[in-house]
């Protein structure tokens, strides 16, 4: 009988084991509930940080694009170069016949005994309108002289004239 006391007893432990191992362990249905809304959360996170990256990539490009057009858009003609005398001058006109606006920021004047750099902080010129500067410069006759027009979005535009 004794044996059969100790069956019980061994038995009656193994299921008190059991029943609280069953009792607190989460369901399989719990705890997919809880990964699948750990796994939604996430994907939220991760969708709202992409599109907000994305957008902020959109927000760059579109800027980039539209500096590089409006550079290519920018379009100046030198119409008209003279020098004049009783003191030494040289006086310019340019003519925007781009399709937007431009900023003229610098002009350099060179020659072989000369070299005039002038910065410029009015030269906003319309599309088809012109702009004009005279300046004291040291011309000798019969020689070449380049000019060297600047804008603010960094083009370039050069002309040679001889005095």
């Amino acid at each position: 009988m004794k044996k059969s006391a100790k069956k019980s007893t061994c038995n009656h432990y193994h299921s008190k084991i059991l029943s609280a191992n069953h009792r607190r362990a989460l369901s399989t249905v719990v705890s997919s509930a809880i990964i699948m809304s750990a796994v939604s959360i996430m994907g939220v996170m991760l969708v709202g940080w992409s599109n907000s990256n994305l957008f902020t990539q959109q927000a760059n490009i579109e800027s980039s694009f539209n500096e590089k057009m409006n550079k290519l858009n920018e379009d100046l003609m030198i119409e008209n170069i003279w020098f004049g005398t009783n003191p030494n001058i040289v006086n310019v006109t340019l003519n925007n016949v781009g399709y937007i606006g431009l900023n003229i920021t610098a002009i350099k004047i060179v020659n072989s005994t000369a070299t005039l750099s002038i910065s410029i902080t009015d030269g906003g010129i319309a599309p088809s309108n012109d702009y004009s500067f005279q300046r004291q410069f040291d011309w000798t006759a019969g020689e070449p002289t380049d000019f060297t027009i600047t804008t603010n979005r960094g083009n370039y535009f050069t002309s040679q004239e001889v005095t």
